[in-house]
């Protein structure tokens, strides 16, 4: 199969790029002209395009002669991704979308849904699939400044009772999920979440995370209301802050999701938290962001 594939440079898509070659399948990858990380694809066998998937144009030209396109680098690009793909007569789309479609906040499930439903109106024989928080490696966005964090504060501050659910998907079983829905017929005209193996309270997440790295800090829980009503009045005063009200405002939320239809129809078998996170210690201590284990 011929795939063009988006957003390869980032910690899924160069993960579903490795897993297409070695697969045997013909990648492309569409890559923005400005990118500062498309030396992460040298070597890597896939054919590199510059161009940008807001660009309906660009995704035009960069999907003649491909059998599919798998679309990573976000679902707020689907107006464009949908155009080219009909234009270019393409059948196969997949699109990564994520789980805060389901969330009981507007201002963050809204856009996505909205965005959701502008593939399942395409016409295309798509299938949507939707990761919880992906971890991993010093790429991720979050796990790794947790551990990083963890590695040097023998304090930890959680906002609230740290009771609400996580379910973070390690990146390598993210893939294989995102994979397999663009090979089985079975997936087209479905949507799938790709969460980790099972939800941890958010304390327990830390916890696990903590004695991945031989450490035990204290945990010391903050009041939700008062952080959250600080940061309303900062962010009124335009002041630049490293979390915004409405991220706290979410902390009461969990973020937590059955499996079942992806285990059934892609076989998908995400790894416990607590595995992942070894592995993603043992990576950071190979590059030296975290300290190395004491013998």
């Amino acid at each position: 199969m011929r795939v063009l594939l988006t957003g390869a440079t980032g910690l899924l898509g160069f993960e579903l790029l490795k897993l297409l070659i070695s697969e045997g399948h013909e990648a492309r990858c569409l890559v923005r002209t400005d990118s500062p990380n498309v030396s992460r694809l040298d070597g890597e066998g896939a054919e590199i395009l510059r161009g940008d998937a807001a660009d309906e144009e660009a995704l035009c030209r960069a999907l003649r002669g491909a059998d599919a396109l798998l679309h990573v680098a976000g679902i707020e690009y689907a107006p464009s991704v949908v155009g080219a793909a009909r234009r270019a007569g393409l059948e196969r789309l997949v699109v990564v979308g994520s789980t805060s479609a389901h969330s009981s906040f507007e201002f963050r499930s809204a856009p996505k849904k909205r965005m959701e439903g502008v593939v399942r109106a395409s016409g295309l024989d798509w299938t949507i699939v939707r990761p919880t928080m992906i971890y991993g490696s010093e790429r991720d966005k979050n796990v790794h400044r947790l551990l990083r964090f963890l590695d040097r504060s023998p304090v930890f501050p959680i906002f609230g009772p740290g009771t609400n659910l996580w379910q973070p998907v390690y990146h390598e079983d993210c893939a294989r999920g995102v994979y397999e829905a663009l090979v089985r017929p079975a997936a087209a005209g479905r949507s799938y979440d790709l969460p980790g193996a099972s939800p941890l309270p958010y304390a327990t997440l830390v916890e696990t995370a903590a004695r991945a790295l031989g450490r035990e800090p204290r945990l010391v829980r903050l009041s939700l209301g008062p952080i959250r009503r600080a940061l309303l009045l900062a962010e009124t005063l335009r002041l630049p802050l490293p979390i915004k009200s409405e991220q706290v405002l979410r902390l009461r939320e969990d973020k937590a999701y059955p499996h079942d239809e992806a285990r059934r129809d892609l076989d998908y078998a995400p790894r416990p938290f607590e595995r992942g996170v070894a592995l993603e210690v043992a990576r950071l201590r190979e590059v030296g962001l975290v300290k190395p284990k004491i013998l």
